[in-house]
C-alpha cells in the first residue's frame, strides 16, 4: 500500500507574509542565522508578527548543522519556553529547528506551533520530514513525520538578496529532490506529477534568477518549485545522488547543492547503463518534451555549465586528491548506510558507490 501526505498548511504568494499578523501567539522564539539577524532580515519579518507578542531569536545556527548546536537549541527552548517557533532562514536553520523541536519532544516538552518560512528555494525542508545535521564528519538525515513543520510561509521577497552562487546551489538542489523523487523505487503517480512540475520551472526560470535577483515573479515560482520538490521526496523517497552527497558533504564541507549539481550526471549515467532503470529517465524525458533520455541528460549537465558549476570534483579545488582518496571507502560505506539509499532506483554495492565517487572526481 502506498500513502501520501502533506502535513505542512502552505500560505503563499505576493502577500503570504501578511499571515503572520494573523497567529494567536504570545511568545515568539525565531531561529535564524546570523547573517539574516544582522542584515535586518529577522526584523522586517517581525514587524508582521502581532503587535503584542514577545519575540525572541536564537541566531547560532551555522552551515550543516551540528549535533552540540542543536543540543544548545534543546536547552535554549526549554528555557524560553515559546508558544510560536519561527524557522527562517534557508535549508540549515530549517533542519536545525526541527531536530531542536524533535530532540525537545523527546525530552518532554509540548510542542509549540512551528512555522518555517524559507529564505532561499532550494531543500523544500519548509514541508518536509526529513532534516539533516551533522554528527563529527558525518552527515545524518533524520526521517519522521513529527519534523514536519506545522505551516510554511513562501514568500519570493525574502529570498531577493541570495548571491547567484548560492541561488545556483540551491537551484539545483530543486532539480535533483525533483528528478529523484521521480526515479525513486517508491514513487507514484502523485509524486510524479509533483516533480515533473517542479522540473518544468527550474529548467524555465532558475537561469532567470541566476541572471537576475530581481527576477520576482520567477524568484516566486522557484520557491514553489523548491516546495513542490520537497512534498515529492518527502513521499517518494531520494536516492545515492543525495547519499553521496550528505557523506562528502559530511568529510569535505562543501554547499551540499553544489555537490548534488556536480554528482548528478555521473549518477544518471550509472542508472541509465542498464535499460530497466534507464526506463524511468525516459519517461521523465518524454513527460517533459524531450526526446529521450540523453537529452535529459543533456539538458542537466548544460544547465550546470549556464549557473558556473563545476564538472567534477576536482574543479572544486578545496578536496584534496590524496585525502580524498584516503576517505573514499568510509566515504562510500556512509553512502551505503544513508537513509536515502533504501529509494535508489537502482541496487548498488560499495564498490559502486566508491567508483562513482572517483568517476565524479575526475571528470
Amino acid at each position: 500500500m502506498n500513502e501520501f501526505s502533506l502535513n505542512a498548511k502552505l500560505f503563499f504568494g505576493p502577500r503570504a507574509v501578511e499571515h503572520l499578523g494573523s497567529l494567536s501567539c504570545s511568545h515568539v522564539l525565531v531561529v535564524t542565522d546570523g547573517f539574516l539577524q544582522e542584515s535586518g532580515m529577522v526584523g522586517k519579518m517581525c514587524q508582521h508578527l502581532p503587535s503584542g507578542a514577545r519575540v525572541s531569536v536564537y541566531s547560532n545556527v551555522k552551515p550543516d548543522p551540528s549535533q552540540e548546536l542543536v543540543d544548545e537549541g534543546v536547552e535554549m527552548i526549554f528555557r524560553e519556553r515559546p508558544d510560536l517557533v519561527i524557522a527562517f532562514g534557508g535549508g540549515s536553520c530549517i533542519d536545525a529547528t526541527k531536530a531542536i523541536l524533535y530532540f525537545a519532544s523527546q525530552k518532554g516538552m509540548e510542542r509549540p506551533y512551528f512555522l518555517a518560512i524559507p529564505t532561499t528555494a532550494g531543500t523544500g525542508s519548509e514541508v518536509t520530514n526529513f532534516a539533516v545535521i551533522t554528527r563529527g564528519s558525518t552527515k545524518v538525515a533524520l526521517i519522521d513525520d513529527a519534523l514536519a513543520p506545522d505551516g510554511a510561509l513562501l514568500d519570493a521577497s525574502f529570498t531577493r538578496s541570495v548571491p547567484p552562487q548560492i541561488t545556483a546551489d540551491t537551484g539545483m538542489d530543486v532539480l535533483t529532490h525533483a528528478l529523484e523523487a521521480y526515479v525513486s523505487n517508491q514513487a507514484t503517480t502523485f509524486t510524479d506529477a509533483l516533480a515533473v512540475k517542479a522540473l518544468r520551472i527550474v529548467f524555465e526560470d532558475l537561469p532567470l534568477v541566476f541572471r537576475d535577483g530581481d527576477a520576482m515573479r520567477a524568484r516566486g515560482r522557484m520557491a514553489e518549485a523548491s516546495c513542490v520538490a520537497g512534498i515529492a521526496f518527502t513521499n517518494a523517497g531520494l536516492g545515492i545522488n543525495h547519499s553521496l552527497a550528505h557523506a562528502l558533504g559530511g568529510r569535505f564541507h562543501v554547499a551540499h547543492g553544489r555537490l548534488n549539481a556536480i554528482l548528478l550526471p555521473y549518477v544518471m549515467r550509472f542508472h541509465m547503463a542498464e535499460s530497466a532503470y534507464r526506463e524511468p529517465y525516459e519517461r521523465l524525458a518524454h513527460e517533459l518534451g524531450m526526446s529521450g533520455a540523453d537529452e535529459l541528460l543533456q539538458r542537466v549537465i548544460d544547465l550546470r555549465s549556464r549557473l558556473g558549476i563545476q564538472d567534477c570534483l576536482a574543479d572544486l579545488g578545496s578536496i584534496d586528491a590524496s585525502c580524498f582518496e584516503e576517505h573514499v571507502c568510509d566515504m562510500a560505506e556512509a553512502a551505503a548506510n544513508d537513509r536515502c539509499t533504501p529509494t535508489n532506483p537502482r541496487p548498488v554495492s560499495r564498490q559502486d558507490l566508491v567508483n562513482l565517487y572517483r568517476d565524479a572526481y575526475r571528470g
